[in-house]
């Protein structure tokens, strides 16, 4: 079984190491641009929280997905492409917060405020994903047992994206950010399982 699941994961891993490497390319990118540009970079708070979750939900998901050894038996392939997709729709958010070519870009604010949309739409495709992947390992009663703190995350999510889809304020944005950001580091150690042997 450990052979069969270490065979799955490794495409999966390689996916969520291509995000964690964008993203951390994007901010030497942005430290660079900003200390060594002709031009002035203008940072954005709305951005670091997002970026900073977005982070974070990519390590957790990896330290999650190693329940999987226990949990299912026999895999199909529908499990095997949820996992894929839920990997890859991780590396998009990172791709969207992350802009391609620093010398066009000279405010974040104004470059996350163009991509809210599709951020929002992705971010909200992978709240679903995660209660996909939570209830395949083990139905619902395993997703509610997770706790109000888990579920309740995927829940608010559906707001938060609603509001981020249409708010053009960055202020809000960076709020936003910020307390998903915080839900997710207590979620993260509060709810995530010990890896056992």
């Amino acid at each position: 079984m450990s052979d069969q699941f270490q065979h799955v994961m490794v495409l999966t891993s390689i996916i969520i190491g291509l995000g964690i490497t964008n993203l951390l390319l994007g901010v030497s990118g942005a430290i660079e641009r900003y200390t060594e540009g002709e031009r002035p970079l203008q940072l954005s708070w709305a951005s670091a929280f997002w970026l900073a979750q977005v982070f974070l939900w990519m390590i957790l998901f990896w330290w999650w997905e190693f329940r999987l050894v226990d949990i299912l038996k026999h895999w199909t392939l529908w499990n095997y492409l949820l996992i894929i997709c839920y990997a890859v729709v991780l590396f998009l958010l990172v791709a969207l917060l992350i802009p391609k070519d620093w010398d066009k870009v000279d405010n974040l604010n104004a470059y996350f405020l163009s991509k809210r949309r599709w951020f929002y739409s992705v971010y909200l495709l992978g709240l679903v994903i995660d209660v996909m992947d939570s209830y395949m390992k083990g139905g619902w009663t395993y997703v509610i047992g997770l706790g109000v703190l888990s579920w309740g995350y995927s829940v608010a999510g559906i707001p938060v994206a609603v509001i981020g889809f249409r708010s053009r304020r960055i202020r809000t944005h960076a709020i936003m950010g910020m307390v998903f950001f915080v839900w997710q580091v207590i979620l993260g150690f509060d709810v995530s399982p010990l890896l056992h042997r």
